[in-house]
């Protein structure tokens, strides 16, 4: 050995060199393992997830077959319960007389003389003088009786079927009590005055809602003859 040295004095060095070469590679060469088994762990976590995860029933060609036998519990809208005229195909009174002075916007805005803008008009508008007397459109049940700032006094009654009628502009102390029961035709009190439309002849002012959505009330009344409506002017012709 100390023969050796003496002939290769460099030998220590040649060997300290060899071995910090193969600790280096050691070292590359586990963090090499550790890095792609952790990237192939996760992708075998992946693509190895079971099906039944995804998809809880077969698929099969059979999809979207009707299915018969279940009601449609689906509620009609008010329109669509006028339009298809069930259950308001009754034979209704009118109110006041035939006269109208201002019919029922559907939504659109019409000028109001008394306030000076644009505004949606939910009823129709009966013309009339005060004092005249005002009837129920049909038989029910006397809901709500109260003074309004813009509409007077305001008579509600329930005419059943998802039907309310709002008679506005009545007088003051002329008024059935409410719980009252009336029937068609039954006097309800007396015309009064509006404070929102009192620019406008003496009128009496019906909203009626279905199911607490303002419709046409002489769609809903089955009053609708061959004429057109509109807004401001009285153009329809209306079935006694």
């Amino acid at each position: 050995m100390k023969k050796m040295l003496k002939k290769y004095p460099n030998i220590y060095l040649a060997l300290s060199v060899c071995l910090i070469a193969v600790a280096v590679g050691s070292a590359v060469g586990l963090k090499q393992r550790t890095v792609t088994d952790t990237s192939e762990e996760t992708f075998r976590r992946i693509t190895a997830a079971p099906q039944s995860e995804y998809y809880t029933v077969p698929l099969t060609d059979e999809a979207n077959i009707g299915i018969s036998g279940i009601a449609d519990e689906r509620e009609l809208t008010a329109t669509e319960k006028i339009e298809s005229n069930k259950p308001f195909s009754g034979n209704f009174a009118l109110p006041m007389g035939t006269d109208i002075i201002k019919d029922y916007s559907n939504g659109e805005m019409v000028k109001s003389k008394t306030m000076g803008d644009w505004r949606i008009h939910n009823g129709v508008d009966f013309g009339g003088s005060a004092g005249n007397e005002v009837c129920a459109v049909a038989d029910g049940t006397v809901t709500k009786v109260y003074d309004d700032s813009f509409w007077g006094t305001v008579v509600e009654i329930d005419h059943g079927n998802g039907m309310t009628a709002k008679y506005c502009g009545m007088k003051s102390g002329s008024c059935l009590p409410e719980g009252s029961e009336v029937k068609k035709y039954d006097k309800i009190g007396t015309l009064g005055h509006i404070p929102v439309e009192i620019s406008d002849e003496d009128h009496l002012h019906l909203e009626i809602l279905i199911d607490g959505e303002n419709v046409d009330p002489l769609k809903a009344l089955n009053k609708v003859g061959s004429g057109e409506t509109a807004p401001e002017t009285a153009q329809t012709t209306i079935i006694n």
